[in-house]
């Protein structure tokens, strides 16, 4: 299970507890990385971290363990080591970290990710989605009593507790600092794109740049696409058949790129790459090992 905030190993004395199960993840370096897509612009005004979270005592006992650190594009490897390129890569533009600590001594990380759009936020936060949803923000995922993370306006909100504290405890937590962001927004405009039927419940993921789907599809490791800042995708799992199939949706600032970018994918050699298809600025490529006119027809259903 590939989840880019999950965290497994909690260790008291470090900064933070992002050290994910994707620690193999290989990134690419960014150029230009924190800018954000000229198609998204911030939704809110930056916010001071430090009003956003909960006070010590917000539950009886809880008290806070480790003041408030920020992080920034100079120093956010001290805080992920190995994995700092995957946030730039979704606009990152600072992260908050605070420490909490219960009665019997259970370690709690609170972690407030800020981006540069609510785009970027949702993004993030599907990267690493993959355990239930919750009712908390625009879109919530939860590990019952061990981890809560969700998306609201332009920031992505992580709870994780060293060991299981009650799940209200989290949720407490969490709805304290939702209720002091911007109002939440819609996901972006390219995930509803992804047509519903046949679509895997939650298994959309928006992204920029090749890697941050790299281990969901292979698309060559070569940026065969072209992809970067300015581009918006995402990806979604389809059952089609008996088989699984991998939609992916590219959408450019120029048609000319979407046609770029479909040759050099049907140049490729791509062995799961069963249909693509371009339609203005937008590009679409099916993968898997799936009927080929089924493939197409999801392809069209999206491009349309």
């Amino acid at each position: 299970m590939s989840d880019l905030h999950r965290h497994s190993n909690f260790q008291p004395g470090q900064a933070s507890l992002l050290h994910s199960v994707w620690g193999v993840i290989l990134i690419l370096s960014l150029l230009g990385s924190g800018c954000a897509s000229p198609k998204s612009t911030p939704v809110s005004a930056a916010l001071d971290p430090a009003g956003l979270f909960p006070a010590a005592n917000l539950l009886p006992g809880w008290e806070i363990s480790q003041k408030l650190a920020t992080y920034h594009h100079d120093n956010l490897f001290n805080l992920v080591d190995g994995q700092a390129e995957s946030f730039f890569a979704y606009g990152f533009e600072q992260v908050s970290v605070q420490r909490y600590q219960d009665p019997a001594g259970i370690l709690m990380n609170v972690e407030i990710w800020q981006l540069a759009t609510s785009a970027d936020a949702y993004g993030l936060f599907s990267a690493g989605r993959s355990s239930g949803p919750a009712a908390i923000g625009s879109e919530a995922d939860s590990d019952p009593g061990r981890r809560l993370a969700f998306w609201q306006d332009r920031y992505f909100v992580n709870l994780n507790a060293a060991q299981p504290v009650p799940d209200a405890t989290l949720q407490v937590f969490a709805q304290a600092i939702a209720g002091k962001l911007p109002a939440g927004s819609g996901r972006p405009a390219l995930v509803n794109r992804l047509p519903a039927e046949g679509l895997v419940d939650r298994s959309a993921i928006f992204f920029h740049e090749e890697m941050s789907v790299q281990m969901q599809v292979w698309l060559g490791g070569e940026n065969l696409l072209g992809l970067s800042q300015a581009t918006d995708g995402v990806v979604g799992r389809y059952q089609l058949g008996d088989s699984i199939a991998r939609l992916i949706l590219v959408e450019y600032p120029r048609s000319g790129q979407a046609a770029r970018g479909l040759k050099a994918l049907q140049g490729g050699n791509l062995a799961d790459l069963v249909a693509s298809d371009v339609h203005g600025t937008l590009l679409g490529a099916v993968f898997g090992k799936v009927d080929k006119v089924q493939a197409q027809a999801v392809i069209q259903a999206a491009l349309k």
